[in-house]
């Protein structure tokens, strides 16, 4: 029962309510099961998958098979949306800006007064767009 909640993702006084213990006792015994929280999930889907593979190969069942292929692609659409998230953002490339592009940004900061040139305030006519 113990695995079953910690699947479930219960919390510790929960289930030492539902065990009928109290939370020091089930602290005690069954500490390192408790720090093993994380991985339950994984295991009971890893058991799942492991039952439906039997189910299928063994004893040929048909609506096994069918869930076996929905696991299956449902683990191929996890690994692809992963693959995904691992890869480098564009965005995280230095912009590339050509002579002409280069050239007409310093023109453009020098009339709107933004780059210090040697022609000061000379180039702005007394107002800014």
């Amino acid at each position: 029962m113990l695995e079953a909640g910690l699947m479930k993702g219960w919390s510790n006084q929960r289930l030492a309510d539902v065990l009928g213990v109290g939370l020091s006792t089930l602290k005690r015994n069954f500490g390192p099961m408790l720090r093993e929280r994380s991985e339950f999930p994984d295991r009971l889907k890893l058991a799942l998958f492991a039952s439906t593979v039997r189910k299928a190969l063994e004893k040929g069942d048909m609506g096994a098979v069918r869930q076996l292929r929905q696991l299956i692609g449902e683990d191929e659409a996890l690994e692809i949306e992963r693959k995904l998230r691992d890869l480098p953002d564009e965005k995280d490339e230095p912009e590339v800006v050509g002579k002409k592009e280069a050239q007409r940004r310093a023109a453009k900061d020098l009339v709107s007064g933004d780059a210090q040139g040697t022609w000061g305030d000379d180039l702005s006519p007394g107002y800014r767009n």
